[in-house]
């Protein structure tokens, strides 16, 4: 039933003005007026990885230069954020490059420790203890014990789906020299990440599937994971956009009507409560998604560069605020943890205490 009626909104006879019309109305309904963005720093805590996706031009081996930053380079980054009025401090790292890389296991011996998550907690414990800042990571794989120690020091954290097909570790595709890409072991971390009442942000990534039926299965499947889930707090709907240097350099990505329909057929059939996300400096066309079913905008900042999507700038903030007026909401800013999370349930009393310092009434933070 749900197949068919994915199937139906996507390729179906629908107008997309009527279906992103209904969505947009559920988006008002659950999210007023309001479209967020978080203001953010990018800490490329190692561009070193185990995994190799046939997309990515942030990992680097040792050969290329990949590397792990130091204390002092994390910190300088994290006080540009609190001086500059960001509230995210993103940890983007490649998944436990020490299992590939006998350089990575040399470096984090270097510093003191013998795994990429170890070195992560104590990273993030200084930026919580030294900087009005939140750390938000997006490590990989976790397991239960590793987002114990990631949540007595961060609000949330982001594992991306990207996709539910097995089809993508074949020879050839996007994923078959990506172990950690199996869709099982990614489900796993939500539902430690459940288990442990530790937000997550997770989505998937739009135009590496090759087939219709890919598509309609990974809406699917993303919407029953998402009925299952409780600590899934966001969906990021991330368009594909080839790069140079890599093996989908010459991929299609995905047109903007096909992506309007993802997006509202998302917002229809997701949980209420759970924020949808489009990525601003992936889409030239940002106006006509802000009446797509979206509520959020994701990470912007001011300071440093998209280091996974380098090739796009992060827009003008003015712009945006007039795009949303003209669609007739209002742009804010946001903790990289959503309000309905903000409690002792889903925050480690440290954690908890800090948010509440700079947050308003609705969770929010205080202009």
């Amino acid at each position: 039933m749900l197949k068919e009626k994915v199937e139906n909104y996507l390729f179906g006879a629908i107008p997309t003005s009527d279906l992103t019309s209904e969505a947009f109305e559920i988006k008002k309904v659950n999210f007023g007026d309001k479209i967020t963005y978080s203001p953010k720093v990018f800490i490329p805590l190692t561009t070193l990885c185990q995994d190799s996706c046939a997309y990515c031009t942030f990992v680097k081996s040792p050969k290329e230069g990949g590397t792990y930053l130091s204390y002092e380079e994390v910190e300088s980054i994290a006080s540009v954020g609190e001086s500059s009025g960001c509230f995210e401090a993103l940890f983007t790292l490649g998944d436990k490059p020490e299992v590939k890389w006998d350089f990575a296991k040399q470096q984090l011996n270097s510093f003191g420790f013998t795994t990429t998550n170890e070195y992560l907690t104590e990273n993030m414990k200084r930026i919580h203890e030294r900087y009005n800042i939140f750390p938000h990571a997006n490590p990989g794989l976790m397991t239960s014990d590793e987002i114990s120690n990631y949540k007595k020091y961060s609000p949330s954290g982001g594992l991306m789906l990207e996709s539910y097909s097995p089809k993508l570790l074949e020879k050839g595709r996007a994923h078959y020299k990506a172990n950690t890409k199996q869709i099982d072991l990614r489900i796993k971390t939500l539902n430690n990440a459940q288990e442990m009442r530790y937000p997550m942000t997770t989505g998937l990534l739009i135009g590496i599937t090759e087939t219709k039926n890919e598509l309609i299965e990974d809406i699917v499947q993303l919407v029953n994971t998402c009925k299952e889930n409780a600590a899934i707090q966001e969906i990021i709907l991330q368009n594909f956009r080839a790069k140079q240097n890599t093996l989908m350099r010459n991929n299609a990505e995905v047109i903007n009507d096909l992506f309007l329909r993802i997006i509202a057929t998302v917002r229809i059939l997701l949980p209420t409560q759970i924020s949808l996300q489009v990525p601003p400096n992936l889409s030239p066309d940002i106006e006509m998604y802000l009446t797509s079913g979206i509520n959020d905008l994701g990470g912007i900042s001011p300071k440093t560069i998209d280091w996974v999507n380098p090739d796009h700038l992060w827009p003008d903030i003015e712009n945006l605020e007039k795009l949303s007026q003209i669609s007739g909401q209002t742009l804010i800013k946001r903790l990289p943890v959503y309000p309905n999370f903000i409690n002792n349930e889903w925050l480690s009393s440290p954690v908890l205490e800090k948010v509440s310092n700079v947050i308003d009434e609705d969770g929010y933070p205080k202009q």
